[in-house]
């Protein structure tokens, strides 16, 4: 398996990495690079998040919580899809 990040899921990463780095640019990049680790365990186990319809989602995906936010991915054939990387605090529903 591979992972893939969406173009969303992308600039998700880079808006975490400039709200971080207003404070601690240090501190985002380290932050963001944590974030890619728990994402890279996604390859050893695909079912490690929940699915997004037990979260009240119609979509067909799964969702891993990493401190604040919440990633969503879609497992595929050959590829784990990174679809987008937010904060719990926002309405992840939409």
């Amino acid at each position: 398996m591979r992972l893939k990040y969406s173009e969303e899921a992308l600039n998700d990463l880079d808006e975490i990495l400039a709200f971080i780095a207003k404070d601690s640019p240090a501190r985002a990049v380290s932050f963001i690079d944590q974030i890619k680790e728990r994402i890279e365990l996604l390859l050893d186990f695909p079912a490690l998040g929940v699915s997004c319809q037990s979260k009240g989602i119609p979509e067909n995906c799964r969702v891993m919580i990493f401190g604040a936010y919440l990633i969503f991915y879609s497992v595929m054939e050959e590829d784990i899809l990174i679809l987008s990387i937010i904060n719990a605090a926002e309405n992840y529903r939409k």
